[in-house]
């Protein structure tokens, strides 16, 4: 439930004026998902965002709605590759694969197989290996996978919340690393969007895609940031009061480069902010 509440007030707190009662079908069935958010939708080069519910960063335990939203991803990454032809998939963290020595049978042949609901249900909720919706895409599409994370900021945030796990989450310590934590996240969130116009671009100009286009996903805690850079059609990120960080002023990349940009949340994760 807390999380369910942290998820509703970030969304508040961004300023962030949400729809998640009423679903283009055009873009996405329903069971699926919500579109909560687009922008320049009839520009060619497309970027497609979804929300994810990721495991605790400390226990990798999964949390309310984590499989069942996992599943929903799944299922919209495949719509969208089969009806509107993508071909790219970034994502938020690294898609290190800690089942390659663990294969399944489903996996043992480059054709495009969907994974049906009990398959997928069992991947995700295993707890011997960490297993995630967008490995289960790439291996059953196929996709061309690239990289956005910045590494050094993706290790600088592992740091803070180690430090959390270290210190105690409560304890009078954590209050100065959870700010310091919040303008890394934020950080690192613009970072990949604006490394995406380059990363789609080198992807079409080689012939690995045939349309700039991209599947894009990242956790739940992100989208707000998103949503307000956005609609602002500017990134404006404050550091925090006594630190050695600097202040991060940018137009979006992607709007200048000419992207739409839509924003899904798996069905789950619409339905737990509205009854949470």
């Amino acid at each position: 439930v807390k999380n369910i509440i942290f998820i509703a007030l970030l969304l508040l707190i961004a300023g962030c004026n949400l729809n998640i009662h009423h679903t283009d079908i055009s873009v996405i069935p329903y069971e699926y998902g919500e579109v909560i958010f687009s922008i320049n939708k009839e520009s060619p080069n497309q970027i497609y965002i979804i929300g994810l519910s990721h495991r605790d960063a400390l226990t990798r335990a999964n949390g309310i709605g984590t499989v069942k939203s996992g599943v929903q991803v799944y299922r919209i990454g495949e719509w969208l590759i089969q009806n509107k032809e993508f071909e790219l998939l970034l994502s938020d963290g690294f898609l290190e694969d800690e089942a390659e020595d663990k294969k399944e049978i489903f996996f043992r042949n480059d054709a495009r197989v969907s994974l049906n609901t009990e398959t997928l249900e069992k991947e995700l909720g295993r707890e011997d290996i960490y297993i995630n919706a967008e490995m289960l895409l790439k291996k059953s599409y196929n996709l061309r996978t690239r990289q956005v994370e910045d590494l050094k900021q993706y290790d600088a945030i592992v740091e803070k919340i180690g430090l959390l796990g270290k210190y105690g989450k409560e304890s009078f310590e954590a209050q100065y690393i959870r700010f310091e934590l919040d303008y890394l996240q934020e950080i690192r969130t613009a970072t990949m969007l604006q490394s995406m116009p380059e990363v789609i671009g080198e992807e079409h100009r080689t012939g690995m895609i045939k349309n700039k286009k991209a599947i894009f996903t990242i956790g739940m805690s992100h989208i707000p940031a998103i949503v307000k850079y956005l609609k602002q059609k500017r990134i404006e990120i404050a550091s925090p009061a006594f630190s050695a960080y600097g202040d991060y002023l940018s137009g979006v990349e992607l709007l200048e480069k000419d992207f739409g940009v839509t924003i899904i949340i798996p069905r789950t994760l619409a339905k737990l902010q509205i009854d949470g």
